[in-house]
């Protein structure tokens, strides 16, 4: 008895002691969800973003790769967001104000993209994983990302240097239905107010 016991204790310990060996390093982790986020063609669902000030917006999106996507708010119900992956657009038919935002690095596959070269530490297993991300000299210094075991995006969150936060939620559908180029080119009406750079990303 007293050597099973010392057998379990030692299992107990080294199971402690080397499980950090194992643990999966922040740059590992980056690449395995730039990766997955880069294999996805496309995708459909509903998200929920909620602004520094605590707005939240939510509604469905589409998705197509390399980072284009479309998305039509349920609430508040009179704005939408497009991107063909170069641009953004963000329009609000109740003011008739459009937003464009030259993306900049962010143009090169979305938020996988924009993730590289930040510093990275990483947590969880095969239940999701959690990646923080900093770098001081980026226009989102800090930024965490939640993905599923296989790193797809569950939760995003954006804090920028004034502290202020961004957060974006995805729940994805197991239908992408009608997805297709054209609809990630938005056509700003020609009496709209034009604002360029909002988000001041460059």
């Amino acid at each position: 008895m007293l050597r099973i016991k010392s057998k379990i204790l030692f299992l107990t310990i080294a199971i402690f002691v080397l499980s950090p060996l194992f643990a999966l390093s922040g740059d590992e982790a980056v690449a395995k969800f730039r990766g997955r986020m880069g294999s996805v063609d496309k995708l459909a669902g509903t998200i929920s973003w909620t602004t520094a000030n605590g707005t939240m917006y939510t509604g469905s999106f589409k998705y197509m790769r390399p980072g284009m996507i479309h998305v039509k708010f349920s609430s508040p119900s009179n704005k939408v967001v497009v991107s063909n992956g170069k641009k953004l657009w963000i329009y609000d038919t109740s003011s008739n104000i459009c937003g464009i935002q030259e993306l900049g690095a962010w143009s090169s596959g979305g938020i996988a993209g924009m993730v590289a070269g930040y510093n990275a530490i990483a947590s969880g297993g095969d239940g999701g994983y959690t990646i923080k991300l900093k770098a001081q000299n980026r226009a989102f210094s800090e930024i965490t990302i939640n993905t599923d075991g296989s790193f797809m995006l569950k939760r995003a969150s954006l804090k920028n240097k004034n502290g202020d936060m961004l957060v974006f939620n995805l729940n994805l559908l197991d239908s992408v239905g009608s997805v297709s180029a054209g609809m990630f080119n938005f056509s700003v009406p020609s009496n709209a107010q034009v604002i360029n750079n909002p988000l001041d990303i460059k």
